[in-house]
């Protein structure tokens, strides 16, 4: 289950706003349920970001969207990282744990460090194996390495700054309008080419103790994020295991190949447990099934593990504020939403 920072997903959401477009609306069309935009939200799915993403393509018809929205980076939408990006020595150190945690940002993409000339330096942006990206993602990354090596690096050179495509595209006049430095089409990668000799522009910020501080939290929040894949693949798995009827702890623990203590102990430490993990997905999954309005909400209840369709109607109203047959109705004017095939492609893992 590859995911995103809302801190850097921000950007987007602000850009949309700013063009009129609804996030409730914008998260329907994505078939999404609206409390995956919630504040609560730490991070977001990259498969729900990529949708995200063509409904508000097929909304704006802004082929330059995604650069307009890297236009906007701030190092706030880095804050993530912390002290690193705040103390750093010089640019050489700020790009190295750019390319070290960029996980903590995004897991749907990497950035790596390359020289691209004697006197140049390329920020790489690769998609990683398997992971559904839009390509207006790696634009708005690319068109905010821009951005930041302006504020951070001073780099302002247009004429030895570019930023070089993969894709063959007729609009490279507009994308280089757009980020205010040339732009090339059909490369062999994904990336932005700087002068090196701005990387040795010394951090008046910089403080080596604080800088120190900054490595070791983020070492402790890739590790937790890392480990956080634990509790993501027992969602997947629960999803799974639901419509096969009541699902318990040794069921679930049988299915990881761990024990039930074991199994307890490492949900302990992500503050969380089994009753509250099943509690949950049945919360996520039971607003899908119902929207999609293809069940009978007897058999809904049934595949989320309730045998009395009253204790599901009683669950509902708890996640939704209301009962399950009211919630549908207020969808079915809607467009068509998700199909049995959307369904399986959301519950499918990622690896």
């Amino acid at each position: 289950m590859f995911t995103k920072h809302i801190a850097m997903f921000r950007n987007d959401l602000r850009y949309w706003q700013k063009q009129g477009l609804n996030l409730d609306e914008l998260a329907r069309q994505a078939q999404l349920p609206t409390s995956q935009l919630s504040q609560e939200q730490t991070r977001l799915e990259v498969r729900s970001i990529c949708r995200l993403f063509e409904a508000a393509q097929t909304s704006l018809n802004d082929p330059g969207m995604g650069f307009r929205i890297g236009q906007q980076v701030l190092l706030p939408d880095l804050s993530p990282l912390g002290d690193v990006l705040h103390y750093y020595r010089d640019g050489w150190q700020a790009l190295k744990a750019l390319e070290t945690y960029w996980p903590l940002l995004t897991e749907a993409q990497t950035i790596s460090l390359h020289r691209a000339g004697q006197d140049e330096i390329a920020i790489r942006c690769n998609a990683v194996d398997g992971i559904q990206v839009h390509r207006m993602q790696t634009h708005a990354i690319l068109s905010g390495f821009v951005r930041l090596a302006d504020v951070m690096f001073g780099v302002q050179d247009g004429e030895t700054t570019r930023l070089e495509l993969s894709e063959d595209t007729p609009l490279t006049d507009l994308f280089s309008a757009l980020v205010k430095v040339p732009v090339r089409g059909d490369c062999q990668q994904d990336q932005v080419v700087i002068p090196s000799h701005c990387l040795d522009t010394l951090n008046p910020n910089h403080d080596d103790d604080r800088y120190q501080q900054g490595l070791s939290q983020c070492d402790k929040a890739l590790a937790a994020l890392r480990d956080e894949h634990f509790v993501a693949g027992i969602r997947n798995t629960l999803r799974q295991q639901l419509p096969n009827g009541e699902i318990d702890q040794k069921t679930l623990a049988s299915a990881l190949n761990i024990s039930v203590r074991n199994l307890q102990r490492r949900l302990s430490s992500h503050n969380t447990c089994f009753r509250d993990l099943l509690d949950q997905v049945r919360a996520e999954q039971a607003e899908l099934l119902v929207r999609i309005g293809e069940e009978s909400l007897n058999n809904i209840a049934r595949q989320m593990g309730y045998e009395d369709p009253t204790s599901f109607h009683k669950a509902f109203k708890r996640w939704q504020g209301m009962p399950p047959g009211e919630y549908r109705a207020r969808f079915q004017q809607e467009k068509p939403g998700l199909t049995a095939k959307h369904m399986a492609e959301l519950n499918r893992e990622v690896s």
